[in-house]
């Protein structure tokens, strides 16, 4: 491969999906195959006390050749190696052992020979002392060794797969929102108003009726959403026309009228695959979702989950949860009693580990780590 390889929206699109949804797994693991030149794929997860595999998610692999790597080969020359790899972690087969020598083993004969599996890249997405899930893109002895442009690309797709996958098996609300219980979507610690394509509300959670009691700072009027203040009431209008017309997640602050804090507000496009989520409840006219977070609630997310989702230190996640809520640094260094230039350097690591690039962004991903609140949780 002489040039590099870019990672396209629809990838991410199936990637991100694939969160609520296990079934996307497998297209989203073809496409970097064949954006990679390989035969294809599977994520897997190790029970490393009771070498058990709790869940595959295979693209065009040999599930026979999986049946008897889970009976026979579980420990292999691989995974001996891989057991002490950390997360985001890249490694090639041929850097554990050359072709020649593995092609001496059982585990090629009975696993890999069968599927003509000759080289493969191998990434852990969670990597933990009692838990591993790890990353592995397959190729023939015919398509050789892979290059580094295709092990650079591993490296950039390495923070959406671990976040798509932590996010999809931890946070039960991704899958009771796939289920449309809207019981649950009201236990959400943010406010959640969901507009249909004439631009009115259709429903808005508890959270949501909650700011526009009395002078909040959100108005559920005549089936429409606005805020009090003219000025972001324009700027709301313009995001939500915008969803509308499916242009990706919008976000904003508001002042609070009460004492002027600032609240988070993210604006998304429904795509057809979340329509067709509420689909049997007759809602199919949805268009766009709107969250709205008050700092003055505290999301109450344990910072471990954060830690897990993103792969933080604690320092690390206690500055994103704190930046989530909108604070300037000057306001962290003072919550977290530490230095601004502590909070600085931190908030570095948290924006380059997460992807985030604006405050504004990383709100958005600690919002969807604590959608649920811990209250509410199972």
């Amino acid at each position: 491969m002489s040039r590099g390889i870019e990672i396209t929206d629809k990838l991410l699109e199936l990637i991100y999906d694939a969160a609520t949804d296990e079934a996307l797994w497998a297209p989203a693991l073809i496409q970097i195959a064949d954006m990679t030149n390989s035969l294809g794929g599977f994520v897997i997860g190790v029970d490393n006390k009771t070498r058990v595999v709790p869940f595959l998610f295979n693209a065009r692999m040999s599930e026979e050749s999986h049946r008897v790597y889970q009976e026979r080969h579980v420990d292999n020359p691989w995974t001996a190696h891989m057991m002490a790899q950390p997360a985001g972690k890249i490694v090639a087969s041929d850097a554990i052992l050359p072709l020649s020598k593995l092609r001496r083993t059982a585990f090629f004969d009975e696993v890999l020979r069968p599927q003509d599996m000759a080289h493969n890249v191998m990434m852990p997405l969670a990597a933990k002392d009692d838990f591993r899930a790890v990353l592995n893109i397959c190729r023939s002895a015919r398509q050789g060794p892979f290059e580094e442009d295709a092990l650079r690309f591993f490296s950039l797709l390495y923070p959406h797969l671990r976040r798509a996958l932590l996010l999809g098996f931890r946070l039960d609300s991704y899958k009771s929102l796939q289920r449309a219980q809207f019981s649950v979507i009201d236990r959400l610690a943010a406010g959640v108003v969901l507009i249909d394509l004439a631009c009115k509300v259709v429903f808005a959670n508890t959270a949501a009726r909650a700011m526009a009691e009395r002078d909040g700072p959100l108005r559920l009027r005549h089936c429409t959403l606005t805020v009090r203040s003219t000025t972001y009431a324009q700027r709301l209008h313009q995001l939500v026309q915008a969803a509308l017309r499916g242009a990706p997640t919008g976000t904003m602050s508001l002042p609070h009228p009460d004492d002027g804090r600032l609240l988070t507000v993210l604006v998304s496009s429904m795509r057809s695959r979340d329509i067709d989520r509420f689909g049997g409840l007759g809602m199919r006219d949805l268009a766009a979702m709107v969250f709205v977070s008050d700092p003055a609630r505290p999301l109450e997310i344990p910072i471990a989950w954060i830690m897990d989702a993103y792969g933080l230190t604690q320092a690390e996640a206690r500055v994103a949860l704190c930046a989530s809520s909108g604070a300037s640094i000057p306001e962290m260094a003072i919550r977290l009693n530490v230095s601004p230039n502590n909070v600085k350097t931190h908030l570095r690591h948290v924006f380059a580990k997460t992807g985030a690039s604006r405050q504004a962004e990383l709100a958005r991903l600690i919002a969807s780590v604590g959608l649920l609140s811990v209250s509410g949780a199972d």
